[in-house]
């Protein structure tokens, strides 16, 4: 019987299977100390082509395969695996994974980590994935949190290495049988939805890179977000900003618009009232029912998809893409994978193509409060913000939002986003093929080619053309 290929993917990083060849590249990335130290004395130091042989002998056949290579860019990177335990701890298994050093800071772990995680829950019969993180290495904890693990407990004293003892502390990630299901069924379930006149249809993915558990914060923000973020200040603006987006498409309505993070559709609706052909995405199935909800009392057809911006199936389809609002960048864990909304932005494109989006600014927070900036423009039942710090090594801006969802159930999330300046926009576009980059301070409702971005600008206008 031939061995199960298994290839779990969210367009960026791939877990497959072990290849006999993998053992070269698997001595290459082991071989190291940085590597070494923060995993338990049972992986080799020095690690050899034969070390890497005989592992890989071990997992090659194994059946279910709970082990993987994890790729990136088409190679080998490191491992990742979950061991699931016997007895009475049956239904827990316990992540273990490393990534080569050259690899690094890349968001290749976090990504991998996601991947193993939707697997494991839904094909190996597990309600819980644990693994232990020594003191000493802060990343791997950033990474865990990151996937929506819970930090469980400090083990004090717990391991020894290299002589020295050291803390270990305990991270978990849970799901929980659904209460309403008679038969335990567990909440995993991974679905890539599209929205037609108002109607959802939903599919099963095996690797869409869309989790239901241990979601970001972006994500769980706006799970039942819909009516209350219409409520907001910042969507008061949309009808002038149309307008602008009317006169930079020349009133051309044959031209396709590919709404990246259209929410819930404000933009993508009022563009389609005026005769535009618009697609909108977004990776929250809430926003897409709200958009979908309002389409139809509209007597529109628009189409609304659920993807990942950072991974979008189009290459050449539209004429012009717009992302506003923040719609997905900047919101990212890593700078990578904001360039990976960008790329996938500027891959939907056709050429000559037009991308018109709004992000926030690095030049204000250098001379303002953002928090300050926050509290004045909110309004009445808004989401406020607080704890506000923003770190000039990263130009990240972390705060503790507070809200209420649609159900009237109040919510708070630790965020934080990344700010950018404008030659770093316009690098990053320029490697992506844009030709022609300007940028200019974003006024709410009334964007313009006349408004010079400033240090009083808190969002920055950008339009690029390829």
């Amino acid at each position: 019987m031939a061995k199960k290929e298994i290839r779990l993917t969210d367009g960026i990083v791939t877990l497959r299977n072990f290849r006999r060849t993998d053992k070269y590249r698997m001595a290459e990335m082991a071989n190291n100390e940085k590597v070494a130290i923060n995993l338990r004395d049972a992986f080799p130091h020095p690690y050899s082509v034969a070390d890497a042989q005989q592992f890989i002998n071990t997992f090659i056949g194994q059946e279910p395969v709970q082990v993987f290579a994890i790729e990136f860019q088409g190679k080998y990177v490191g491992n990742i695996g979950l061991h699931k335990q016997d007895d009475v701890y049956s239904k827990s298994a316990e992540l273990g994974y490393f990534i080569g050093e050259p690899y690094w800071n890349r968001g290749i772990t976090t990504r991998a980590v996601n991947l193993i995680c939707e697997y494991g829950f839904r094909e190996l019969d597990i309600v819980r994935i644990y693994s232990g993180v020594f003191e000493f290495n802060p990343p791997s904890q950033r990474v865990l949190g990151k996937c929506g693990f819970v930090r469980e407990a400090v083990l004090k004293s717990a391991v020894c290495k290299r002589g020295k003892i050291y803390d270990e502390i305990r991270y978990a990630k849970v799901i929980r049988p659904n209460d309403d299901s008679p038969t335990g069924e567990l909440k995993s379930e991974v679905t890539e939805s599209t929205v037609r006149e108002g109607k959802v249809i939903s599919g099963t993915s095996e690797s869409t890179g869309i989790t239901t558990t241990g979601k970001q914060w972006y994500e769980s923000l706006f799970e039942n977000y819909g009516k209350k973020y219409d409520l907001e200040n910042f969507t008061a603006g949309t009808l002038g900003e149309c307008d602008f987006l009317e006169k930079e498409t020349g009133y051309d309505k044959s031209l396709r618009i590919l709404d990246i993070g259209c929410g819930t559709g404000r933009h993508a609706i009022e563009l389609t009232k005026r005769g535009f052909n618009v697609t909108g995405i977004d990776l929250s199935e809430s926003q897409l029912n709200r958009a979908a909800e309002k389409a139809a009392a509209e007597g529109l057809t628009i189409a609304f998809l659920r993807h990942d911006a950072r991974n979008l199936p189009f290459n050449g389809e539209f004429d012009v893409a717009i992302m506003l609002c923040e719609g997905g960048f900047p919101l990212m864990e890593t700078d990578e994978m904001n360039f990976e909304i960008l790329r996938s932005a500027a891959k939907a494109l056709k050429k000559p193509g037009k991308f018109i989006f709004t992000t926030l600014s690095g030049l204000f927070p250098l001379y303002h409060s953002v928090e300050q900036f926050c509290g004045e423009t909110s309004g009445e039942g808004n989401a406020t913000y607080r704890g506000n710090t923003f770190d000039l090594m990263t130009f990240r801006d972390h705060n503790i939002t507070e809200f209420e969802d649609d159900d009237g159930n109040k919510k708070t999330l630790d965020c934080n986003e990344r700010y950018y300046v404008p030659s770093e926009i316009t690098w990053l576009l320029k490697s992506l093929g844009f030709d022609k980059v300007e940028i200019f301070g974003a006024k709410l409702g009334a964007f313009s080619r006349n408004d010079r971005l400033t240090t009083e600008d808190f969002e920055m206008l950008v339009i690029a053309e390829k």
